[in-house]
């Protein structure tokens, strides 16, 4: 009986039992050490997320009279439907984002092939890349105000160098303020793009760039029919992070411009910012957060779709 006993607990059915039961002792440990930390997130995530959506369905401000928190249903939401102002914004953060994202990655696709056909210098260049994305929107903010600046900026004297008066400031027309916008952010986060890019290009195997070549295709039909396609699953998460921030833009804006000339450069997110702190209509200003917080769901829920479900990053 002993030796049954002594060659049942040396099974590889029970080694397996044991396997299982130290692995969900180990998983309890875990968890118990990350249960402080899922429940700070919880209370910062979640709370102010339900408390939003809560009063999404009321009619609440700090100052106009009348609203104290009371139930109104989807009335908040029913507002957003006729109200052109936020329609127009959310209509200047797509053409944004689509303009930006574009220009961001044709050119930052353009860098990194040339970053990755050159040596010599590419470690300097790489970190060179790095200051814009470094550098806090806030920072970036204030110093192309003083570039653009219509007395004294250095963008209006480079103009005057070479012949072309721009009285009024780019900042302060309303045909260039938008894509002044437009080429500081490209400036800030193209080299991100170039990185990540860059770092596909690096990865990508030599076999078939070699074949390519000795089937007589030239440098252009290289890139674009062997290696860009390569780089497919790289491009896919470099637009889709970069658009999801993009939608976002609110530093920048508020710093440069304040949304102005009138409304020229106005996104969206400065739109929520003034109906909630500027008119002080909290119960509004969290129902065009919650819309535009349910975009940028969308996104990620995108990402996730493209990325994980569809296994592009394994390909």
């Amino acid at each position: 009986m002993q030796i049954m006993s002594s060659a049942s607990r040396g099974s590889p059915a029970s080694n397996s039992w044991r396997a299982q039961f130290y692995l969900s002792r180990n998983t309890k440990i875990a968890i118990v050490f990350l249960l402080p930390s899922i429940v700070i997130l919880a209370a910062i995530i979640i709370f102010p997320i339900g408390y939003s959506l809560t009063l999404t369905f009321q009619s609440y401000s700090l100052v106009i009279p009348g609203k104290t928190g009371q139930w109104i249903g989807f009335e908040n939401y029913q507002k957003i439907i006729s109200d052109e102002a936020f329609w127009a914004a959310l209509g200047r953060v797509g053409l944004f984002t689509f303009l930006a994202v574009f220009i961001e990655v044709v050119i930052g696709v353009a860098f990194a092939y040339l970053l990755n056909t050159i040596h010599f210098g590419r470690r300097l260049l790489t970190s060179l890349l790095l200051i814009p994305t470094i550098l806090t929107p806030v920072v970036i903010g204030l110093m192309f105000n003083l570039i653009f600046n219509a007395q004294f900026g250095l963008f209006n004297y480079l103009m005057q160098l070479i012949g072309i008066r721009i009285s009024d400031g780019i900042l302060n027309n309303p045909s260039t303020a938008f894509a002044a916008l437009v080429a500081i952010d490209v400036w800030e986060w193209m080299p991100f793009i170039a990185l990540i890019m860059l770092a596909g290009m690096q990865a990508i195997p030599e076999q078939p760039l070699e074949a390519a070549q000795i089937d007589g295709a030239n440098a252009w039909q290289t890139f674009w029919m062997v290696m860009l396609p390569m780089l497919r699953p790289v491009l896919i998460v470099a637009v889709l992070f970069r658009a999801a921030e993009a939608i976002r833009e609110f530093d920048k804006v508020y710093i440069l411009t304040g949304g102005g000339p009138g409304t020229a450069t106005e996104l969206a997110d400065l739109y929520l910012y003034r109906v909630s702190f500027s008119n002080w209509d909290l119960s509004y200003g969290a129902t065009l957060g919650m819309i535009m917080f349910s975009l940028a769901m969308a996104a990620a829920i995108l990402y996730f779709y493209i990325t994980v479900k569809r296994g592009e990053i394994q390909r």
